[in-house]
């Protein structure tokens, strides 16, 4: 499977949930998909559940370790400081999204928006993050 498919089984997964909130993320180990996940911050008021921290979670629980070294995360949305922060502790490698948040219309950075790219290199273990279209 290509990055594509990997980033149109994100966009499937976050749009089991209704817009605004159709976040989905899918972690990718050895070309393999291991969890997808949409967000369930609205449905469980919980803040920490976006979709690429669920599908962290998810997947290590199915790897059995906190650590997935290499594993690739898709994304529907561009990612937040909180996921860039779960993702260094997981070490996963790299982050593939869609929708910039410059798109995402005031939805989720009601603060000034953090330079993900600057912050994903200056990590001890840097995490390649693109943007790519599906």
């Amino acid at each position: 499977m290509t990055d594509q498919d990997f980033l149109r089984k994100a966009i499937d997964i976050g749009n089991q949930v209704d817009e605004p909130y159709n976040f989905g993320a899918a972690v990718v180990k050895d070309g393999k998909l291991i969890s997808a996940e949409h967000a369930h911050v609205f449905e469980e008021n919980d803040p920490c559940r976006h979709s690429e921290v669920s599908a962290i979670t998810a997947a290590c629980k199915k790897l059995g370790s906190f650590h997935i070294d290499g594993a690739v995360l898709y994304s529907s949305h561009e990612p937040c400081t909180m996921f860039i922060s779960c993702a260094a502790w997981a070490h996963i490698s790299r982050i593939v999204y869609v929708t910039p948040a410059s798109a995402q219309e005031g939805f989720m950075y009601e603060f000034k928006k953090p330079d993900i790219h600057g912050l994903a290199m200056k990590l001890t273990r840097p995490i390649v993050i693109e943007q790519m279209d599906v």
